[in-house]
Order: structure tokens, then C-alpha cells, then sequence
């Protein structure tokens, strides 16, 4: 506040004690004649004292939460577990105590929500409507998750009176940060991709999506994957990606793994599952066979719309009936034309049966299984009388979470143009 004072004639002060004057700025004496300062016993110059400080009154001092956290990771590793709130949860503050007095009028009373923000690195202050002694609030700001709220409750200044810390959980709060944290690093800045398991469930599609989606656009894989695990919601190019509450609120094992999904890492289910169950919500994040498993126009679509390919086609795909019998001309053409698209830059995603990729090969069963070619497809065939002399197809895929380029990778060992064709169905290819 500003004051400006006109006086026409003479101003006289007279104090019987001590006067003092204090500025947090200038003190700046202007006349039009001359300035003159006088005293018994000197006058003498030194650094500014302070202020005296002004006794507040009416100020709260203590806040306290009535309401009951619930448990979520410590996000140690440890697999121990801290309080905390949760998103969609309403809980009940009140101020406890006062600095001295309390307010006459409750409704001077004014609450403040503060959090440092993760979506655009910078502190946000919320003013809450709600005034009084006490305050309920649902917290459903996805933004909030995973960080630390400050509830302000205060009279005057609501930068010194009451403040309460309390810990919200990330939307996966059963989930160890650190060690997703972890598996995000490995598959992005440890150039291992292929680490991505689908591990015992049906989303051998959404591995393939991933795998393509860590290994081509690392960062952006990187940030979908921690805003998921934070907030519930992420979304890529022109796809959203928001799971149910039975995705979001799975339980983890003593090693940390979902639940009913074998060893499957965390950061998969927490980007496949939930990936899989915002197109199909019958698939709840466990191991459902027929719910998870991930068909073609899916695969075509995700393609398109989240990772954002501008070419995409599929070619067989799936074509249950084969003939029974195969030239080599017919073997020559199909592998010429898979090897075609290869070397133009096309990402190949073979529908195959897991048979053909196994070390048990050629059983019964039809078990259709998504992969990722990572190499040419090489045949050495040598023809014979009346049977070939060698008859050899290799080739390099992405899955199960296994190195395409190491020791175990798949295939495991070469197999003949008969096996190859009686288990390969088609591809999408992606560009």
C-alpha cells in the first residue's frame, strides 16, 4: 500500500520514547532547503535492523487428514508398501490447530491444493471454492498421481501458515517406479527392445506393436509408457490408450509381476494390457486366451493410428486351409515376396502358427502367433531324386522377449520348405 502526504505548512513529530522507522526498500528524504539531523549523543550509522516481527493472531497452524490412505507401491524396489491417496477418492482434511486464535468467521478460512506437475515441469498452485475449518475433495487431476500434494489451509497468507504433505500413488500403484522405471531403460536407452515379453498371455500382437514402437520411435515409446504408469491415460499419434480399473488396480507378485500373467515385466502389461483392454474390454489383464488374442484388422489399425505407419497392408494373413502339396516355384515366389518388402524397408509382422518357431515342430494344435521377420528368409535347397538333398529355410524373428540376434534366438535351427509353408500364414507390412 501506498500513502502520499501534502502538507502546505510545517510537520512536527515529537516521541517520548525510541522512534523508529523500517522500509523493505528506499528511505529517500527530499528538500528544498536543508536537511539537518540532530542529538544529544551522537548520531551514528550501521547496518539495517529487522523489523519487529508482528504478532499474528488469527493463523492457522496444524491441518490433519481424517480420511484413510490406502497402501500402493514404495517405489523402492524393496516390494514394501507406503500410504497414500488414490486417484478418484474423496478425503476429508480439517484444520486441527491455530497459531493463537481462531478466526471469528470460519469462512476467512481458505484452502490451496499445490503439486509440482510432471506435464509441463513447473509448479501448480489450485484456490480451492470450498472456505471453513474443513475441507472434502475428490482427487481425480490425473496429473496429481504420482506426486507429492501440499494442502494449505490459512487465514492471511497461505504461504506461512498450515501445510500438510501427503502422497498420492501413481494410477498403477501396485507397480515398483524404479523398476519400471528400469524396464523402460532397457528396452529405449539399452537398445533392447526385444526384452518385451509377452510372457504367459495371448498378447503376442501387442508384443510385436511394442517391440516396433520401443526400437524405431524409443522416446516417444519412453514417454507413453511413464505417462501411462503415472496418470492411467496416454496417447500416441492418433490413438488414447485408457484402461479399466481392473487393468489399473492389478495386483503384483513377491517378484513384482502382475498377477495370472507368469513373469511377464511390468512396463508390458502396464503398455500391452492396457493397450489391449481400451479396444476390448472383456480382456481384464490377466490370462484370458480368446479375450487377449489380437486380430488382424487390430493389428492393421495400431499400425496406422498408433504408431503411426503411413504404408500399411496385410498380405494372407490368416488361411487356415492350405493346399496339401507345394512346387518350388510356389515356395520360391512366396519367399521372394516376403523378402521383397524386407529389403524396401517394410517392418514385416508374420501372422504365423507357433509351430513354426518351436522346437517341437509340426503338432496338431492351430496356435496362431503374431512375430517380427528380422532378417531375409534364406532357403539352400539342393533338389534330388526323390527327395531334396538339402532343403534348408532360415530367418530371424522377434518374440517371446528373445534377441533375434543372440545365442537363443528363434529360429533355433533351420527348417524345410514343407514346415515353413504348412506354418506360415502371411504378413502386415508397415512403412
Amino acid at each position: 500500500m501506498s500513502r502520499i502526504r501534502l502538507v502546505g505548512g510545517t510537520i512536527t513529530k515529537t516521541t517520548g520514547g525510541d522512534h523508529n522507522i523500517y522500509s523493505e526498500g528506499n528511505i529517500v528524504y527530499n528538500s528544498g532547503q536543508a536537511v539537518t539531523e540532530t542529538s544529544d549523543t551522537g548520531i551514528k550509522y550501521g547496518d539495517p535492523k529487522d523489523a519487529p516481527v508482528k504478532e499474528v493472531n488469527e493463523a492457522v497452524k496444524e491441518i490433519e487428514l481424517i480420511t484413510k490412505l490406502d497402501q500402493g507401491s514404495a517405489n523402492d524396489k524393496t516390494g514394501t508398501f507406503q500410504d497414500g491417496m488414490i486417484f478418484g477418492k474423496t478425503y476429508h482434511f480439517k484444520v486441527k490447530s491455530y497459531v493463537k486464535d481462531s478466526p471469528k468467521n470460519k469462512l476467512n478460512i481458505k484452502w490451496i491444493l499445490r503439486y509440482h506437475s510432471l506435464a509441463d515441469n513447473s509448479w501448480k498452485e489450485i484456490s480451492l471454492s470450498q472456505k471453513g475449518e474443513s475441507l472434502k475433495i475428490t482427487m481425480n487431476e490425473e496429473d496429481m498421481c504420482g506426486r507429492f500434494i501440499y494442502i494449505r489451509a490459512y487465514v492471511k497468507d497461505h504461504k506461512t501458515e498450515a501445510e500438510l504433505k501427503v502422497w498420492k500413488h501413481n494410477r498403477f500403484r501396485w507397480f515398483d517406479r524404479m523398476q519400471v522405471e528400469e524396464e523402460i531403460k532397457d528396452r529405449t536407452d539399452n537398445n533392447q527392445p526385444w526384452k518385451i515379453d509377452q510372457a504367459g498371455t495371448s498378447l503376442c500382437g501387442m508384443a510385436c506393436i511394442f517391440y516396433l514402437f520401443a526400437k524405431e520411435q524409443p522416446a516417444q515409446y519412453k514417454k507413453f509408457a511413464k505417462e501411462l504408469f503415472r496418470t492411467g491415460i496416454s496417447s500416441v499419434n492418433n490413438f488414447t490408450v485408457k484402461p479399466d480399473t481392473e487393468i489399473l488396480e492389478k495386483m503384483v507378485n513377491k517378484s513384482g509381476f502382475p498377477m495370472k500373467t507368469s513373469n511377464m515385466p511390468a512396463v508390458d502389461y502396464i503398455t500391452m494390457a492396457s493397450t489391449r483392454n481400451t479396444d476390448n474390454p472383456k480382456y481384464k489383464g490377466g490370462d484370458e486366451e480368446f479375450q487377449a488374442i489380437n486380430w488382424p484388422p487390430l493389428m492393421t489399425k495400431l499400425s496406422e493410428k498408433f504408431l503411426g505407419y503411413k504404408d500399411v497392408y496385410s498380405k494372407g494373413i490368416y488361411n487356415p486351409v492350405k493346399p496339401l502339396a507345394y512346387t518350388t516355384f510356389d515356395i520360391q515366389k512366396k519367399i521372394d515376396d516376403i523378402n521383397e518388402q524386407f529389403n524396401a524397408g517394410y517392418k514385416l509382422i508374420l501372422m504365423i502358427d507357433s509351430d513354426l518357431i518351436s522346437d517341437v515342430w509340426d503338432v496338431s494344435a492351430l496356435d496362431l502367433h503374431w512375430v517380427v521377420l528380422e532378417s531375409p528368409i534364406t532357403w539352400n535347397y539342393i533338389p534330388g531324386f526323390f527327395t531334396p538333398k538339402q532343403d534348408e529355410i532360415d530367418f530371424k524373428v522377434y518374440t517371446w522377449g528373445t534377441n533375434p540376434n543372440g545365442a537363443s534366438r528363434y529360429l533355433k535351427k533351420a527348417i524345410s520348405s514343407s514346415h515353413f509353408m504348412n506354418n506360415y500364414n502371411g504378413y502386415i507390412k508397415c512403412k
